[in-house]
């Protein structure tokens, strides 16, 4: 049987080893959202490394992260570094998409940039991005209706990060999520895998709603994929590195999905991606039939 033979800039290939990062971060974004990274210190013990890291880290090291790790293409949300993305997008082709950022705090002017991004770079931009779980806010909030509606309309998925264990209340807790999966049950959810709650009450949450999908990181501890994957199974799990800035984390992550067995592999490092975000975010190269090893 034929093996998928589709070579990318830099000598990479499609084929068993492909990985799509369907979560990274422009850079750095402690000086740009502050309020952000002030709830992300009190939320994460690693707060402060994540600031450092940001600091220090431009856009251009996550092209030159993805080569050394083969990462085939990857979405990247963009907060204020647009120029340089979109820079970085054309001097690279198929390699980087981007993921429009929500401004929760600000809905109606969040909205606006969105569609300001969305209807200038359509080819680009595949989603959206919010973190408003970070700031307690509910995502069952009338205020952010406009926004699901417009994402709808043009098939946007939205990603959430739920910020960790939820404290009291429901508004980070994986319910508020189920909510929203079965309110809008066209809408594509990715929520980002985060703490032990999660862990436990998502397959549950997966199983129910076809639309809600989960991204993992890979990295910490691989038994937690590993236990989600037996729980579940792949068909709605994806990468997404969450990549801040330059850090060895980003490889081991890569590879723990790329160690995967193959019928796992392939849903989590690209066909999950495929089906969310469409396959324009496989490249800008036609792939070749293949083995079932792809």
């Amino acid at each position: 049987m034929a093996h998928r033979v589709s070579w990318l800039p830099g000598g990479l290939r499609f084929g068993a080893g492909r990985i799509i990062d369907t979560h990274a971060h422009d850079v750095p974004l402690s000086r740009k959202l502050p309020r952000l990274f002030s709830h992300l210190d009190r939320m994460l013990p690693a707060g402060d490394a994540l600031r450092r890291q940001s600091e220090s880290a431009e856009l251009s090291d996550l092209i030159e992260d993805m080569d050394r790790a083969r990462v085939t293409s990857c979405l990247v949300v963009l907060h204020q570094e647009t120029a340089e993305f979109f820079r970085l997008a054309a001097a690279h082709p198929g390699r980087l998409y981007g993921l429009a950022y929500y401004d929760s705090l600000s809905p109606r002017r969040g909205l606006e940039q969105v569609r300001s991004l969305r209807e200038d770079h359509p080819h680009l931009i595949l989603g959206v991005a919010t973190a408003f779980p970070c700031f307690d806010q509910d995502p069952r909030m009338n205020d952010f209706a406009p926004l699901y509606e417009y994402c709808l309309q043009r098939d946007l998925p939205v990603q959430f990060h739920p910020g960790g264990d939820p404290g009291p209340g429901e508004a980070r807790g994986p319910m508020a999520i189920g909510v929203l999966a079965r309110t809008y049950p066209r809408l594509k959810l990715v929520c980002l895998h985060a703490g032990e709650r999660w862990q436990g009450e998502t397959p549950g949450w997966l199983r129910a709603f076809p639309n809600l999908f989960l991204e993992v990181e890979g990295d910490g501890e691989p038994r937690v994929l590993r236990a989600l994957l037996r729980a579940f199974g792949s068909r709605n799990l994806m990468f997404g590195s969450g990549w801040r800035g330059r850090t060895e984390n980003y490889v081991h992550r890569v590879e723990v999905v790329r160690r995967l067995p193959w019928w796992q592999r392939r849903n989590v490092a690209w066909r999950t991606a495929v089906r969310v975000y469409g396959p324009r975010i496989l490249g800008n190269r036609k792939l070749e039939t293949g083995n079932r090893n792809g």
